[in-house]
């Protein structure tokens, strides 16, 4: 296998799209470049030749000239900005969206182990970093660099032996910068990788800012937050430190520079050997010497801070993706019919302590099946297979006579909708919430699946109605209010199969009631498979199936099971002993 490519290689290579904008803003920059040169030599004609004839028709033809060449770098210059941006600006949104366009396609399991806070900062600062070094930095290097050749050619043509002598200090100053690069990488790595700690912690407790307040944290959590904010502190200070020692150092040897320019030119002048206007451009022209010493130095950092950065990036776009479309696959014919089977299917995070164990069962189009058992019995992991949130180690799962495995992601998870426990909604207003599926739903079809969800009161009860912003993850809403919008949501994307994980268990007894009723509005004509630990659902299944320890125990009618004596007979007979008990007890008891 040949060695990966290095991050820096990796990061430039990332220009290859748009070489077309880079190479126009590269030409412009040499022509600006060359412009910026000029008027030096301007100087030793007017003080060599000029003066001393007294020619006012020469000097005056040079200050025309040097009016030109001054207008003409203005116009390269800002052509070469407005090209650059352009192309970093494209830079940074393609990449951008090839990490969020990453992340979609990255399974449950990814996310399991992976923070949203410092994804965030991945997707946000780290792309940013890239495009200040790759385009702004990549910029200022190529301009520095051709100004520092542009000069040594100049200085070398102007008096050999002075122009290699003013040289030497900086071939000692691009030994010291590579030498910083080294020392300072794994700082900058180090305070990266802080950051996304600090991102995360905040994104992940600004979260759940509510419990914080509701078990008086606050003191805490803002101590564990000092302490990340610290950890960075210390890193990015360590990275000053090695900065500070090391640039005053480099600047001192390349300002070395100025005194055998300045000591070297008098001592050749008086030796006949160099003229007055020759030692003249000879200084104008320190500050394209000299000058680019200090951005070849910040530069030589920003590009340590942008490794650091890419590395990062480039561990969420090489990350594999667990779920893909097979070559081949293809749509589920249409319309879907809901038909399920289990075949022989076992499934574990860890292969080798399995959660679910050879399980198999078929669910028919149009009946409801209910599952039940113990907590940590693989019922939610059953669901989350039907939509290939993970792909079993073992059997297969078949929607229609089609192994899932074969179809289209696109299409298997529109024709099987999953609805979890706690609805999920954006921050945004009730219609584009319901209307996620199917954007281009009318009024009325939205109204109708308002009505049946048994929502339509309460969202024309709401300020703006339809309009109105439910707040981020729907925090204006009750739980019962959530519930029920994502039911509606659910029956204006018409699935085939519904994959109902705990409905009714995130919603007081007072709203329970509805939303029972909106989940038989939507069940029906419906296949249906429904984890729950509310019998009250159960009973009111096709079938139930009850799970010990990832093993499918009883499958039958729930009369049937009962009459049988089983698990699922258990279950009733502790939910008539805790008859009137308050409901999160009879809960406990049935999980």
């Amino acid at each position: 296998m040949p060695p990966a490519p290095s991050v820096t290689r990796r990061l430039y290579g990332l220009l290859t799209p748009y070489r077309a904008q880079v190479t126009l803003g590269l030409t412009l920059l040499l022509g600006s470049v060359a412009a910026e040169l000029y008027p030096p030599l301007v100087w030793i004609r007017v003080v060599d030749q000029g003066l001393p004839a007294r020619d006012w028709t020469f000097i005056g033809t040079q200050l025309a000239l040097l009016i030109a060449v001054f207008a003409v770098q203005q116009i390269l210059s800002a052509w070469r900005g407005l090209v650059l941006e352009r192309a970093g600006q494209q830079l940074t949104l393609d990449m951008r969206l090839a990490v969020y366009r990453k992340l979609q396609s990255q399974s449950a399991g990814y996310f399991e182990t992976q923070r949203t806070g410092d994804l965030i900062a991945r997707i946000t600062g780290d792309v940013d970093a890239l495009q200040d070094v790759l385009v702004r930095g990549t910029d200022s290097v190529i301009a520095n660099v051709l100004r520092l050749l542009g000069v040594v050619g100049i200085f070398i043509a102007l008096q050999p032996l002075l122009g290699v002598l003013t040289t030497l200090p900086m071939l000692a100053v691009g030994a010291m910068l590579w030498r910083y690069g080294r020392t300072v990488r794994p700082a900058y790595r180090a305070a990266r990788a802080r950051l996304g700690d600090l991102t995360a912690l905040i994104t992940d407790r600004l979260g759940g800012v509510t419990v914080v307040q509701g078990f008086a944290r606050e003191g805490q959590e803002t101590a564990r937050v000092e302490a990340l904010g610290r950890a960075l502190y210390t890193e990015q200070v360590r990275a000053v430190a090695l900065r500070n020692r090391a640039f005053p150092r480099a600047r001192f040897v390349g300002n070395l520079g100025n005194v055998i320019m300045l000591g070297g030119g008098a001592w050749l002048i008086l030796a006949g050997q160099f003229t007055l206007g020759g030692l003249l451009a000879y200084r104008g022209y320190g500050r394209y010497f000299y000058g680019p010493i200090d951005d070849l130095v910040n530069i030589s950092d920003l590009l340590q801070r942008a490794e650091a950065a890419g590395r990062r990036v480039f561990e969420v776009l090489d990350a594999p993706v667990a779920i893909e479309e097979r070559p081949g696959a293809h749509p589920l014919p249409r319309p879907a019919r809901g038909e399920l089977r289990f075949e022989g299917v076992t499934f574990g995070y860890d292969p080798a302590r399995p959660v679910l164990q050879d399980v198999s069962f078929s669910v028919p189009a149009g009946q409801r099946v209910a599952v039940l058992g113990e907590s940590g019995a693989g019922k939610s992991t059953l669901l989350g297979l039907v939509t290939r949130a993970h792909d079993p180690q073992g059997g297969r799962i078949v929607l229609d006579g089609h192994d899932v495995r074969d179809l289209t992601l696109a299409s298997l998870r529109t024709a099987a909708a999953t609805m979890p426990q706690d609805t999920y909604l954006f921050h945004d207003t009730v219609r584009a919430n319901v209307t996620y599926a199917r954007p281009e739903a009318g009024l009325d079809e939205v109204e109708a699946a308002l009505r049946a969800a048994h929502a339509l009161d309460f969202v024309r009860a709401l300020p703006q109605g339809l309009d109105t912003v439910v707040g981020e993850r729907g925090v204006r809403l009750s739980g019962g209010q959530r519930q029920r919008l994502g039911i509606a949501r659910t029956l204006l994307a018409r699935p085939a199969l519904l994959l109902l994980d705990e409905p009714t268990s995130a919603v007081d007894a007072e709203s329970e009631a509805l939303v029972v009723a909106a989940l038989g509005e939507l069940m029906r004509g419906r296949s249906a498979l429904i984890v729950t630990h509310r019998l009250s659902l159960a009973r009111t299944a096709d079938r139930v199936l009850v799970f010990q320890h990832g093993r499918l125990v009883e499958d039958g009618p729930p009369a049937d099971l009962l009459a049988r004596g089983g698990a699922y007979a258990a279950l009733e007979r502790a939910a008539r002993a805790l008859d009137g008990a308050p409901p999160a007890l009879l809960s406990t008891s049935l999980t």
